[in-house]
């Protein structure tokens, strides 16, 4: 093995040109799909951290009558209490949902901590314990007694320095005072590897009215996870969760109006949405490192054909046919994996280059990086790779002829059986080729139709910030039920003065335009209001798609968004104290509500106030342009306790948004700014990011998909030119001219490229329609795409052959006959 492994490397080097294209390709191959690799892995593949994770499932509470979506399924207080009365297949049913709390930073700025709400199984059940102090008890869920807070591992390094003495310090949360119990420990946190992580955790306060289904007000804030018990399997929870839901469906039968429990795997829930995205993109860079592959075993074969006498010497001396067999796989296995070891070097700069470009909000995105197991899946692809290339040269020289390798004198000899596998391995190339190009086509035609979408709305240049009234958040915590109702009327009072100051303070900020406020949803953000609206003559209309997206807003807040006019007039100042009330709809609200007539002056009503139409606009895509037009109305701003502040600036929003913090402190210096955007071109960014980085990873695989497989149409021929140079230069003796032996070298090379497009057209064809549901606006079998990758290939491979087609014309007879 060591003679082999020296012999591997003396005719490797002896070779520089071939070792460096080889070693060129393999290290583009294996980088790229090391990269993509440890992407996939880090989000889909590796399983969570936590023990026995593969028994920890989600139990979600799923309305039947709307399609299953991932990331939803949250639940009620008072189903999470029954359901954990109640089951028998869980060793543990724990509740957590999201929130922020309100703290100063060490400049005195108000600021959010974000935070979990646990019930006090859910530690227990991940089988974490704290790292300082106790974890959450049942006394912690008692409204009153829930004032307790175990910190993470990172705000208490960040916060306390590490200190040992924090568990009894008081926090200053919301305005009131909350027990440190506990610190996580180091790496713990939930959920897992999100960008922005869970700084605090504190118990799920549960109050006298959330044990009770009097009142039909409902919050679908809690996501419920288990723990199955022991032997215990999905499918014998599911049956249990549908015979709880059936008991509680007939004991309130206006509660749930459909919705049943589904149970499915933490990992599932948690990735579910982005696993088939995912290995779309593993799947596409495999590709890669398939042509890869039968580039360097293209050039390896061609070489064991020039070495064929070298092979014979070796036989006649008495080398086995595993020896000879042994000693290319080894110097395979040597190019691999020197091309592994580059790869993965410059997978640590694509994987820096893939994390900066992925979409903020993919799961576990802050996990992603190069680990044991991303460096075991490299050497495994180099060790398939080079056993792969080195095994083919292998097969064709283990058995050289040694009577006509000696007898040639030192001219190499042409195999037919090796010319065949070297067209058909170029004919795979292409092939593979075309299935990158045509999937790179197919992304990119449809983030260019999701570009093309119009929402309805100039989001440039707007700024969006959400406020709230001021009030005793730890006083209103606190109070009964009576009193916090009293409490919140009281601040919504106060609202629209409030509301005012606060934008006559942002006008006079320099760069701003202009500023409005409205309740239920800024566009892009994701947020909406949706009611239930009567018609005169037509009563309530219930069913799908029937209700109505409504926000209140200020005067000036549908000019400012530039929303184009079509009937009447916009709203105005004096619109809300007038004596009718009134209502401004969109277009879509007119066709289906009032379809075949005009909707100017109807009336309807909504939340028990009948409300006439004085004006209608155009169209907003409010949750994006993938998302369809949705009937809306826009009504005068009334009585609030929070809103959010829409400004249009003059220029670069990033610019001016210190100057609108500054002024809005000015009025308020507790007011919190929530969210880490604020530019609307900030939130439409976030809805085509994993649009756009499909593209731009899809359209890198197709050009490096591309670039090698022209390297080994360049490569075969050549290779085949140089093989027939004296046929060549006979041919020309006996009066071919230049032209003909072009035309020669370009038809051999035709009929390859022209077979893997054939071969590759038809599976691309075949495939393309297992990625529909990726899709835009664009058909998966598109005759535009699917030419101009056919296009693209024929000119790629022409300009591969140009250069073996000029030098074969210019051969001249007499040395090539005196050779």
């Amino acid at each position: 093995m060591r003679e082999d492994l020296r012999a591997a490397l003396r005719s490797l080097r002896q070779s520089p040109t071939f070792t460096l294209v080889a070693l060129s390709v393999l290290t583009l191959g294996i980088g790229a799909a090391t990269a993509v690799f440890s992407v996939v892995d880090a989000v889909v593949l590796r399983g969570l951290p936590f023990d026995e994770h593969d028994r920890l499932v989600a139990v979600l509470e799923h309305d039947m009558k709307r399609p299953v979506t991932f990331g939803g399924g949250t639940t009620t207080i008072q189903t999470f209490l029954d359901w954990r009365a109640e089951q028998r297949a869980f060793a543990q049913l724990a509740a957590t949902g999201s929130t922020t709390f309100r703290l100063k930073t060490q400049a005195g700025e108000p600021a959010d901590a974000t935070a979990q709400r646990l019930s006090h199984e859910f530690l227990p059940m991940l089988r974490v314990m704290p790292a300082l102090g106790r974890a959450f008890s049942a006394d912690d869920e008692i409204d009153g007694r829930h004032r307790v807070v175990i910190l993470s591992h990172g705000f208490w390094q960040r916060h306390y320095g590490g200190a040992v003495d924090v568990i009894g310090k008081v926090v200053e949360l919301n305005e009131g005072p909350w027990e440190v119990v506990g610190v996580t420990p180091p790496g713990f946190e939930y959920p897992v590897a999100t960008p922005k992580p869970t700084e605090l955790y504190v118990p799920m306060p549960i109050r006298e009215e959330d044990r009770s289904r009097a009142r039909m007000s409902r919050s679908y804030n809690w996501l419920a996870i288990g723990r199955l018990k022991p032997g215990v399997t999905i499918a014998q929870a599911q049956d249990e969760m549908l015979r709880i839901m059936q008991g509680l469906d007939a004991a309130h039968p206006k509660w749930f109006d459909g919705r049943r429990a589904r149970i499915v795997t933490l990992h599932h829930h948690l990735v579910g949405r982005v696993r088939s995205w995912m290995l779309l993109l593993l799947g596409s860079v495999i590709l890669v490192l398939l042509i890869a592959c039968a580039n360097v075993a293209n050039l390896m074969l061609a070489r064991a054909t020039v070495r064929a006498r070298e092979m014979g010497i070796r036989a006649a001396l008495g080398a086995s046919g595993w020896r000879l067999a042994r000693g290319l796989v080894i110097e395979g296995l040597v190019l691999s994996g020197t091309g592994a070891v580059f790869g993965v070097a410059a997978a640590y700069a694509g994987v820096s280059a893939l994390t900066a470009w992925l979409p903020a909000n993919l799961p576990r995105v802050t996990s992603i990086g190069m680990d044991i197991r991303v460096l075991l899946a490299a050497a495994g692809a180099a060790l398939a790779t080079g056993v792969i290339f080195g095994m083919l040269p292998a097969l064709q020289s283990s058995r050289p002829d040694i009577t006509n390798a000696l007898r040639d004198g030192g001219r190499s000899m042409t195999s037919g059986k090796g010319g065949r596998l070297r067209s058909a391995l170029v004919v795979a190339e292409v092939a593979l080729a075309v299935l990158l190009l045509v999937g790179a086509g197919l992304f990119a035609g449809s983030f260019v139709q999701l570009m093309r979408i119009d929402p309805g709305f100039n989001y440039r240049n707007l700024i969006s910030i959400n406020v709230g009234i001021p009030v005793n958040v730890a006083r209103l915590a606190s109070a009964a039920p009576e009193e916090r109702t009293r409490m919140i009327r009281e601040a919504a009072k106060q609202g629209v003065p409030y509301i005012h100051d606060m934008m006559a303070a942002i006008r006079r900020v320099p760069g701003v335009e202009n500023v409005a406020a409205v309740n239920g949803g800024v566009p892009l953000t994701g947020s909406w209001n949706r009611n239930v609206i009567s018609l005169p003559g037509r009563g309530r209309l219930e069913g799908d798609g029937l209700d109505l997206d409504f926000r209140s807003v200020s005067p000036g807040y549908l000019e400012m968004l530039e929303l184009p006019l079509r009937q009447g007039r916009y709203l105005n100042a004096d619109d809300r104290g007038g004596s009718e009330k009134v209502a401004v709809i969109n277009e879509a609200a007119a066709r289906l509500y009032w379809p075949g007539r005009p909707a100017l002056g109807e009336r309807f009503t909504l939340n028990d106030e009948e409300r006439v139409v004085v004006g209608i606009v155009g169209d907003i895509r409010h949750l994006g342009p993938e998302s369809p037009v949705r009937q809306e109305a826009y009504v005068p701003l009334g009585e609030t306790t929070s809103t959010a502040l829409v400004i249009r600036t003059s220029r670069d929003p990033l610019q001016v948004l210190p100057g609108v913090k500054a002024a809005v402190w000015s009025v308020n210096k507790e007011q919190r700014l929530r969210g880490d955007v604020f530019t609307l071109e900030g939130y439409m960014d976030r809805m085509i990011a994993q649009r756009r980085f499909s593209m731009a990873l899809l359209s890198l695989l197709g050009a490096l998909g591309l670039l090698i497989a022209s390297a080994g149409v360049y490569g075969v021929m050549a290779y085949v030119v140089a093989q027939r140079t004296q046929e060549i230069g006979v041919r020309m003796a006996l009066g071919a001219r230049p032209a003909d032996v072009v035309r020669m070298v370009l038809r051999h090379a035709g009929m390859l490229i022209g077979v893997g497009l054939v071969a590759g057209s038809a599976a691309a064809w075949y495939l393309s329609f297992t990625v529909k549901s990726f899709l835009f606006l664009v058909a998966p079998n598109d005759v535009r795409i699917f030419s101009i990758a056919v296009v693209v290939l024929i000119a790629a491979g022409l300009a591969a052959c140009a250069l073996p087609a000029r030098r074969a014309s210019r051969v001249d007879p007499l040395i090539a006959l005196r050779g």
